[in-house]
């Protein structure tokens, strides 16, 4: 690894994986070979820290960990390359390093990243030895280098805060940047994001989130919280939207006294129907739009966009940026990074066979949905036929259930109501002269 923001510690993590992997037998460096490596740094501490952090004994861990990852048939020779997660680890580990004010990646940042990147293998092992996941946040001595405001009322209940997540964004650079800029303008400086059911508008959301707690953002947005307002869902409740105006009252006058902030208005055009008339959160929070303390980021469907009503007012605060669904690398990436928190919640493994045939029945199949949310959908769906099915059978309850590409087939007709699909060619068929001759 020749990474200058990993330590030497935590390139000699790196290297004792991929040794580890070396001497299962295995083709490529998984986040299992990294656990293996961090428990092997008692020197440093860090095999106790994993017992501090998760709460399980690492001496069961490793051997539960060489037991999950079994031994391959044949030796492996020459460059071993990192598995995708792995780099997924690798990628956030120095996230976790700013964010626990370090200079330097450490060994304690990878297994902070492992544990926040929710790979199934790792996981699985993890809580079969009674490890609680939940306390690594709760344990940290050292704060952020920006911590986030402590909301009062009605904010903190009904907002969500969406650098909380350590899950990385992927692709979405453009989109981020254009925020971003859009933010720190002096004139039109609302930036709403605009684009189909599932493209990823919240992961761009995240994204700045993401860039904001790393700093790499300009001074005006530095230590700013970005939170998410839904208030269509919000004034669902019947016992909000009987007092919605003055629900909407309380949050514009809690947003302005708890900045900093980025408030991020969810479905910013949908119609509200309240018993002050018909508006829309963009419209409730106008005078938001303008305040100096306060920046606003808002989302919506295209079609929510299309529809609206011509308003001078807003358009010349509002620039709209549109978010189109990601390459289809990115999305075998994305699918990738949500993989280990699917994996976890049904108890599955996912292949890449499963995946790939996600994103491309999600594609050809879901057409009122976009990707990659459609194909997040669908691996949803096929984890949970693959646990109904494990529990009709009578499998063990410990045991990953794999979930292959034909399963996932299985799982858009009871997604969709599509009956499964006939395979396509990937390639154009030959030309037979006889059926020309024929016809």
């Amino acid at each position: 690894m020749t990474d200058d923001r990993f330590g030497k510690r935590a390139r000699q993590v790196v290297q004792r994986a991929e040794a580890y992997a070396r001497r299962l037998r295995h083709h490529s460096v998984a986040p299992g070979h990294l656990l293996l490596a961090l428990l092997d740094d008692t020197p440093d501490g860090t095999a106790a820290e994993i017992e501090s952090l998760t709460g399980a004994p690492a001496a069961r861990i490793r051997d539960s960990m060489r037991k999950a990852l079994g031994a391959g048939a044949t030796e492996q020779g020459g460059f071993m390359p990192l598995a995708t997660e792995t780099r997924s680890v690798l990628e956030l580990a120095p996230r976790e390093a700013v964010r626990l004010g370090a200079t330097t990646v450490e060994p304690a940042h990878v297994l902070r990243a492992l544990l926040a990147q929710g790979n199934g293998t790792v996981v699985g092992v993890l809580q079969r030895n009674g490890a609680d996941l939940n306390r690594s946040r709760q344990l940290d001595e050292h704060p952020a280098p920006a911590p986030a405001p402590q909301l009062r009322g009605s904010l903190s209940s009904v907002t969500r805060d969406l650098g909380a997540g350590t899950a990385p964004v992927v692709g979405r650079s453009h989109e981020v940047d254009r925020v971003i800029q859009t933010l720190t303008r002096h004139r039109r400086n609302v930036p709403l994001l605009i684009g189909e059911p599932g493209v990823g508008k919240e992961a761009v959301a995240r994204g700045v989130a993401l860039a904001i707690a790393e700093g790499r953002v300009p001074t005006a947005l530095r230590g700013r919280t970005v939170r998410a307002l839904d208030l269509a869902t919000v004034l669902a409740d019947p016992q909000r939207r009987a007092r919605g105006g003055a629900l909407v009252t309380e949050l514009l006058g809690e947003a302005g006294d708890n900045a900093p902030l980025v408030l991020h208005l969810s479905g910013a055009l949908t119609p509200l129907h309240l018993s002050e008339g018909t508006t829309t959160p963009l419209g409730l929070f106008r005078s938001l739009l303008e305040a100096p303390e306060v920046f606003v980021l808002g989302d919506c469907g295209r079609a929510e966009y299309e529809r609206q009503d011509p308003d001078p007012g807003l358009d010349r605060l509002v620039q709209p940026v549109f978010v189109e669904e990601p390459p289809a690398e990115d999305v075998r990436e994305i699918l990738r990074v949500v993989r280990g928190r699917l994996e976890s919640h049904h108890n599955v493994v996912l292949t890449e066979d499963a995946l790939g045939a996600a994103a491309a029945l999600a594609r050809d199949h879901v057409p009122d949905q976009a990707l990659p949310g459609a194909a997040i959908g669908l691996l949803d769906e096929a984890g949970s036929l693959a646990r109904i099915r494990a529990a009709r059978s009578g499998a063990p309850p410990d045991r990953p259930l794999e979930v292959t590409g034909a399963d996932v087939s299985q799982a858009l007709a009871a997604y969709s109501g599509i009956p499964t699909p006939p395979r396509r060619l990937t390639t154009p068929a030959e030309h037979d002269p006889s059926v020309w001759s024929m016809s």
